[in-house]
């Protein structure tokens, strides 16, 4: 085993520990983990058998398995980047709403 495929098995484990962590500490759905675990795996299996990327890459009409490896890292990265601007805004839209609301509240004691 090659050094870079030790320290990435070594990595991708330690990112599912934190992984299922978060879900025994009920901040990751059984979804995200299923995602999460799906992620690493496939890292773990890629970093066994590169020739993996080579076979899907041919599937996909992509000269070589890592650019394929870097299609799919960039596609990830869209995709998780829409995700956090989905929750931010919701997070801001719940926190204009509690504020309003203390607001309106506080001017009705005042009122009183």
């Amino acid at each position: 085993m090659e050094i870079i495929q030790f320290l990435i098995v070594i990595f991708a484990l330690f990112a599912l520990s934190r992984a299922i962590l978060r879900f025994k500490d009920n901040r990751l759905t059984v979804k995200e983990l299923a995602f999460w675990t799906i992620v690493w795996a496939g890292v773990i299996l890629v970093s066994f058998m590169p020739s993996i990327t080579g076979f899907f890459s041919g599937i996909f009409g992509i000269g070589r398995g890592i650019d394929f490896i870097i299609y799919i890292s960039i596609i990830l990265l869209f995709y998780l980047i829409f995700r956090l601007y989905v929750k931010a805004e919701s997070l801001e839209k719940e926190l204009t709403f509690v504020v309003r609301k203390l607001a309106l509240d506080n001017e009705k004691k005042k009122k009183r």
